[in-house]
């Protein structure tokens, strides 16, 4: 949670040699201390922005997740089913275009994430450095023994007074898109980062501003490496009927027609692809525990970060339409809608009618754009796609976001100037050597804060 700027902030790291006194820093502390409601309400501000652009990239992620599955039904999709020999090593999902087959499979290599991590500190919420602002980029690419090569994806993050704790610093690395949380060991507490899976996803991090969260974050695999480098990043390595594919991922696509694979460890194992008349009460029942989970997921932002926002509300209402519409459809597969949202099957009755006509069962859902998966495909589509009410709603929170975010330094800054001035006056006028004593904090009155002071 980011911090309120206070006169503690600004005021590390001073150096305003026999004026540091605990006397002097508490005069420029009281003084400083009447600005504390416009920074706190410009730190809540920023916030609430954070909070919010987290909640639309989670609306985003789920309804994306969700027209995977969708997606994955339509064609022969729905009809078909696809058998591993061995689930340890590898489980498949078919999908459109499946084609039926036996497929032999040796994993060698699973695709995994970088791991860094930070030296330990006693608390997680101890602050580190002075709180001044400190620029953090973050690169990806692959790294070869002392060697990386960026492939030109980075991410930027502004480390300072609000945020200069390894929970802040989580926060702020998780806010620009990248996994970070606070590990505890025998130690103390320590900040853990992890890049995106597959080779690709190595990590350099570059730190420019206050010198000590530099010495706990900067990361160069050819040079500095302040971070302790846990698990490397790796693509996963495997040979289909004899053919080697590499993959950034575990899920893989495109390989095998029609069906995807999810590897879940080294070894072999035999894929059969065939047309089962079972996969389809099988497929049925994924996609209704699809929309539930994403309903779910929507409710959940609906009752905290995305509170009354016009986005999420927009595809609960598009989602809900769409199978209220069809519930005479869904009927016929025993499948209702509750009150609350939630679709209900009754297992007996989708087998009976599977059972009676499986071909119908399954042109309800997938029938070339009309069936109910096909509809539902479209309308996530429509709800991701180019100029959604999603992408606005993100682009306009994350332009908030930076212009939030360069008023705060800018201000920080600021204070951190004219406390150091107010320290020297303060000084000059306590020595007999200044002309007005009617400073804050002396006798005799004077200016009612640090602005009318220095204008």
């Amino acid at each position: 949670m980011a911090l309120p700027i206070n006169s503690n902030n600004v005021l590390n790291g001073l150096n305003a040699g026999s004026a540091s006194s605990a006397e002097m820093v508490g005069r420029v502390s009281k003084t400083l201390l009447a600005q504390n409601a416009g920074i706190q309400k410009l730190s809540g501000q920023l916030t609430r922005d954070q909070t919010r652009l987290s909640g639309l990239g989670q609306l985003q992620s789920a309804l994306a997740s969700f027209q995977s599955l969708t997606q994955s039904l339509s064609g022969a999709g729905m009809q078909t089913g696809a058998t591993s020999s061995s689930p340890s090593v590898l489980t498949a999902l078919t999908m459109t275009g499946a084609k039926m087959g036996t497929y032999a499979i040796d994993v060698q290599q699973l695709a995994q994430s970088q791991t860094l991590l930070a030296r330990p500190q006693k608390d997680k919420d101890v602050v580190i450095g002075s709180g001044a602002a400190t620029a953090i980029k973050v690169e990806f690419g692959t790294e070869s023994g002392s060697a990386f090569a960026p492939n030109g994806s980075a991410r930027s993050i502004t480390i300072d007074s609000s945020n200069n704790t390894l929970q802040g610093m989580a926060d702020a690395f998780k806010a620009a898109g990248i996994d970070a949380t606070i590990v505890k060991s025998s130690a103390g507490y320590a900040l853990e980062l992890t890049g995106p899976e597959g080779a690709a996803g190595s990590m350099r991090i570059s730190a420019g501003g206050d010198a000590a969260v530099e010495k706990l974050l900067a990361y160069n695999p050819a040079g500095l490496k302040n971070l302790t480098a846990g698990s490397a990043a790796q693509d996963a390595v495997l040979n289909i009927d004899g053919k080697r594919i590499t993959s950034s991922s575990n899920v893989i696509t495109g390989q095998i027609g029609g069906t995807a694979l999810a590897l879940a460890g080294k070894g072999s194992s035999k894929v059969v692809v065939a047309q089962e008349n079972g996969a389809i009460a099988k497929n049925i029942g994924n996609l209704i525990d699809g929309y539930n989970k994403v309903t779910s997921t929507l409710q959940t932002l609906q009752q905290g970060s995305l509170k009354s926002d016009p986005a999420l509300r927009q595809a609960q209402e598009e989602l809900t339409n769409m199978v209220r519409s069809n519930s005479a459809a869904l009927e016929k597969a025993g499948i209702t809608l509750d009150k609350n949202g939630t679709l209900k099957v009754d297992a007996k009755a989708l087998d009976a009618a599977v059972l009676a006509d499986p071909a119908a069962i399954g042109k309800l859902f997938t029938d070339g754009g009309k069936g109910i998966a096909d509809k539902l495909d479209s309308q996530l589509g429509q709800l991701l796609g180019a100029g959604s009410s999603i992408g606005k709603e993100k682009l306009i929170a994350d332009r908030g976001i930076a212009t939030l975010a360069s008023q705060k330094t800018a201000l920080t800054s600021a204070l951190t100037a004219q406390a150091t001035n107010l320290v020297a006056r303060y000084t000059e006028v306590s020595q007999g050597g200044g002309a007005n004593s009617a400073l804050p904090g002396l006798p005799g009155g004077g200016a009612k804060s640090l602005f009318d002071f220095l204008a």
